[in-house]
């Protein structure tokens, strides 16, 4: 059986877009392409960093989810075509 982190999950259901970076596993560092915001280990070290600043450059991963969410859209995607890659 394999078991997957939060991650591993978005990048296996993910698998057909290369465009799209991940944040290592083993890393805090959060990692936000077209609207896809990805943390490797989120600790209660990173959750005293996080305070919740919705803005562009963020460097917590509530506050980059919150940014792209209040963005309603990411028109990146569409503009680069990952839209027509994704079947619904």
């Amino acid at each position: 059986m394999t078991f997957f982190t939060g991650v591993g999950v978005v990048e296996a259901a993910l698998d057909n877009l290369p465009q799209l970076n991940f944040a290592p596993t083993t890393s805090s560092e959060v990692v936000t392409t077209y609207g896809v915001v990805t943390v490797g280990e989120y600790d209660t070290a990173s959750v005293v960093k996080d305070a919740l600043v919705i803005a562009p450059g963020s460097t917590g991963f509530v506050s980059n989810f919150a940014y792209q969410l209040s963005k309603h859209r990411c028109y990146e995607r569409e503009l680069d075509g990952l839209a027509d890659l994704v079947a619904y």
